[in-house]
Order: C-alpha cells, then sequence, then structure tokens
C-alpha cells in the first residue's frame, strides 16, 4: 500500500513539473504573454514584479508541503494534524498561484477568458487539496473519536 501511494505521489509531482517546464519553455507564440516594458509605469512594474515573486513563492511552498506529507504519509503518520495542515498550505498556494497568473495575464492584455482557461489546472488543483484536507481533517476526527471509546 504504501509503495502505490508512493508512486502515486510521484507521478502527481513529475506532472506538475512537467506542466511547468511546459508552462514555462514550450508554449506557442499565441499563447505566450509578452509584455511591453516600457508601456507601464514605474508602480505598476513593481506590482507585476512583486506578484510574480510571491507567485514562485508559494509554488516552492507548495511544493515542500507535498514533499513533507508524502515523508509524513511514509513514517506511517496519516490522519494527523500536521498532515492536514500541510495539505491546507499546499492548497491556498496553489490557489494563490492560479490567481497571481490570471492577474499577471490581465495586466499583460490578455482577457479574462484566456486567463481563467489558463490557470485552471492550478485553481483546480488547489480547490481539490482544500476538499482532500477537509477529507483528512473529517478522518483525524473520526480516529480521535475511536480512540476515545475504546
Amino acid at each position: 500500500m504504501k509503495k502505490y501511494i508512493n508512486v502515486l505521489c510521484v507521478l502527481i509531482l513529475a506532472l506538475m513539473l512537467i506542466d511547468l517546464v511546459v508552462s514555462f519553455f514550450f508554449s506557442t507564440p499565441t499563447s505566450s504573454t509578452k509584455l511591453d516594458l516600457s508601456s507601464y509605469s514605474l508602480g505598476v512594474l513593481l506590482v507585476i514584479l512583486f506578484i510574480a515573486l510571491a507567485a514562485f513563492g508559494a509554488l516552492c511552498v507548495a511544493f515542500f508541503c507535498f514533499i513533507k506529507f508524502i515523508l509524513n504519509v511514509n513514517r506511517n503518520e496519516v490522519f494527523t494534524k500536521k498532515n492536514v495542515s500541510l495539505i491546507r498550505r499546499y492548497g491556498f498556494c496553489a490557489l494563490f498561484c492560479g490567481v497571481s497568473l490570471i492577474v499577471l495575464n490581465l495586466l499583460g492584455g490578455i482577457d479574462i477568458v484566456k486567463s481563467i482557461s489558463g490557470s485552471f489546472d492550478a485553481l483546480g488543483e488547489g480547490l481539490f487539496a482544500l476538499l482532500m484536507a477537509e477529507v483528512f481533517g473529517i478522518g483525524l476526527k473520526l480516529q480521535e473519536e475511536k480512540e476515545v471509546v475504546a
């Protein structure tokens, strides 16, 4: 069972990395965002830089939380408050990355429909992680109730 979970987690990490690499390095000219930096004021450029750095930081935190969650599961620490917290943090970071991508695309002149469709996978991943955190939270409560009764 543990090997199966490890294989699935490694596949998820590989898919996340492939999605990231494809999004950054293999985009077509029609789907990539090209900013004419000379048309923006210094304040807007600083906002774009801040959003991009915050999104990159959130992405790093998401990877760190997911790997830490995998390590906890390998130590047979599955339904713990620490894991629920890690999954929630991962979900919020993924949602933040998705919203940041939407904002950056809107600042780059891409319409709202293309912006949302371009970051739909990050938004879906974040919402799914938050759902899993709630499921783990319910599992933790059930486990605690079972230990109290026994």
